[in-house]
């Protein structure tokens, strides 16, 4: 047995910031924002063969790449492991962790927005990064014991192994967010950084935690136009995992140099459904719905190799 910590830092990180976004209000974009136009600075020089209309350009976004975010990781893990003994060799291991960060990975975005929802409130960004509170995996392989009489009997039921892996895992959060630029506050092209007002219902109160109504939806609102909302990122625990995989060999040696193996595979084994994500854009239809398994149901698969 082994009992450990992780603690893992990480500083300088990359993120977008939109510098150039106007705050919320009604009217046109361009207007409002902090910057207008740019310009060539003082004493450019511009080769003879290429031709500029002219020094000063219109400018809409202006994605500022930082290099300021931060983040957190720490774990405790327990880990159990017993070597090959009366036949059986297996490996489980708990990790319970919490990962922070005060900006979204905008080169791998989860369920939320790639960009901040408010970039003159940087510190608004600070939430659960790729958090899976708690996550349990064991691995079994039993070495099957022939049957005793010699024979024919025990050739057939000699060098069987059983193979199980069992994963289990918490959800990984997600962002209640508003589909659109409400907040008419300038936003890139497929981003939706505006989040949901909290109204302080119970998020998972009884009778949630379905297909139907993963969350309680009445816990969530959208802003009023031209605000930002004021749920926190990933502040919404997702559904969990549970999967066994089993497998069968069997080793057959007819010759010293001659190895053959037949094998059975059954993946998700129970044909356990693992929820995805819920949608989580406050103002559609479909909003705390899951539509969409993040796993396949069972599926089997045989297979058989020599080696020679």
């Amino acid at each position: 047995m082994e009992i450990g910590y992780q603690g893992d830092g990480g500083y300088h990180l990359q993120r977008a910031h939109l510098i150039n976004n106007p705050q919320p209000g009604p009217g046109l974009l361009q207007p409002r924002r902090p910057f207008k136009s740019i310009s060539f600075v003082p004493n450019t020089i511009i080769p003879s063969d290429v031709t500029v209309a002219s020094l000063v350009q219109p400018v809409s976004t202006i994605n500022l790449l930082e290099e300021s975010a931060h983040s957190w990781y720490d774990a405790g893990w327990v880990d159990v492991r017993r070597r090959f003994s009366h036949g059986l060799t297996f490996l489980t291991n708990l990790t319970w962790a919490k990962a922070l960060t005060n900006a979204p990975d905008f080169l791998s975005p989860m369920d939320e927005s790639a960009i901040p929802q408010n970039d003159s409130d940087l510190d608004a960004e600070k939430g659960l990064a790729c958090d899976v509170r708690l996550r349990y995996v064991a691995s079994f392989v039993y070495h099957l014991p022939g049957a005793t009489p010699q024979g024919w009997i025990s050739r057939l039921t000699s060098h069987w192994d059983l193979a199980t892996l069992y994963q289990a895992q918490t959800g990984m959060p997600f962002t209640i967010s508003v589909f659109g630029d409400t907040a008419n506050a300038g936003t890139t092209l497929g981003e939706n950084p505006i989040r949901a007002n909290y109204t302080g219902q119970a998020v998972f109160p009884s009778g949630t935690h379905t297909s139907n109504e993963w969350f309680n939806t009445a816990a969530f609102v959208a802003p009023p136009a031209y605000t930002f909302g004021n749920a926190g990122r990933n502040t919404v625990e997702g559904p969990g995992m549970q999967i066994v995989d089993v497998a069968m060999t069997r080793e057959f040696h007819p010759l010293e140099s001659l190895h053959f193996q037949i094998r059975a595979e059954l993946f998700n084994a129970l044909n356990h459904t693992n929820y995805g994500t819920p949608n989580r854009f406050v103002n559609e239809p479909q909003f705390g719905t899951i539509t969409m398994a993040m796993h396949p149901g069972r599926e089997a698969q045989f297979s058989a190799r020599m080696t020679f």
